[in-house]
């Protein structure tokens, strides 16, 4: 649904977690409106190389977008758990998504 309904921008919520077995997870939540309603839906649940970088989320995020069809225009905000690591990290996507 998410890919139909893009057109209108959208938001992303980019989280880094590990699993049981402490391997890195990137996680990737879409909000967006459908309609008249706001939606949120799960993205991406992508496991992460040992060593993460803010390249490595942009690359994820872009060849999502590739492969869906997406306009990284339409992405009006990106948001984070705000944790130090991850705001370090984001910094990078953040800039090199306005720079596209």
């Amino acid at each position: 649904m998410f890919e139909r309904a893009s057109e209108h921008g959208f938001a992303i919520q980019l989280d880094e977690t590990s699993d049981i077995a402490e391997l890195s997870i990137l996680l990737v939540i879409v909000r967006y409106k459908h309609r008249t309603d706001a939606q949120e839906d799960m993205l991406i649940c992508k496991s992460l190389p040992t060593r993460t970088t803010a390249e490595e989320f942009l690359n994820i995020v872009n060849s999502y977008f590739k492969k869906h069809d997406i306009s990284g225009d339409l992405c009006h905000q990106v948001y984070t758990d705000r944790g130090k690591t991850m705001l370090e990290k984001m910094n990078g996507v953040v800039t090199c998504m306005k720079q596209k």
